[in-house]
């Protein structure tokens, strides 16, 4: 029989349901840290070579790798919408940020990401 604490009595569907919910979102977080190690030790490389203050600016792009790599476990449909603003941007040569307004472009998707990682719990600790 399983006990919980104080050992009280845990029905076997709950304790199994229970176990199975937890051993399949560390499974989960296992899988994506380890896919998405380059992106997040390349970029906290970059937050030690720079320093706080000027990391922000030299590092954001490689912070934008690192949540892409998680949202696209996490949240498939923002994924996507980073993707195409991303290629779009490239591909007009956009991607830099506006000289006057200092603006980056798919800032508005990365804030989308970064929202759905929070949600999802997923939000690496470095990047919050």
């Amino acid at each position: 029989k399983n006990t919980g604490s104080g050992g009280r009595y845990i029905s076997e569907s709950k304790s199994s349901w229970l176990w199975w919910w937890q051993r399949a979102n560390e499974e989960k977080s296992n899988y994506v840290n380890k896919k998405c190690k380059m992106d997040t030790s390349a970029f906290l490389n970059c937050k030690k070579a720079y320093g706080d203050e000027t990391a922000k600016k030299a590092c954001d792009t490689l912070r934008n790798q690192v949540l892409h790599c998680y949202s696209k476990n996490y949240c498939s449909e923002v994924a996507k919408e980073y993707e195409r603003c991303y290629h779009v941007a490239v591909n007009r040569g956009r991607y830099l940020p506006n000289a006057k307004t200092g603006e980056r472009a798919c800032e508005k998707e990365v804030r989308r990401i970064e929202k759905c990682l929070r949600r999802a719990r997923a939000l690496p600790a470095g990047l919050a």
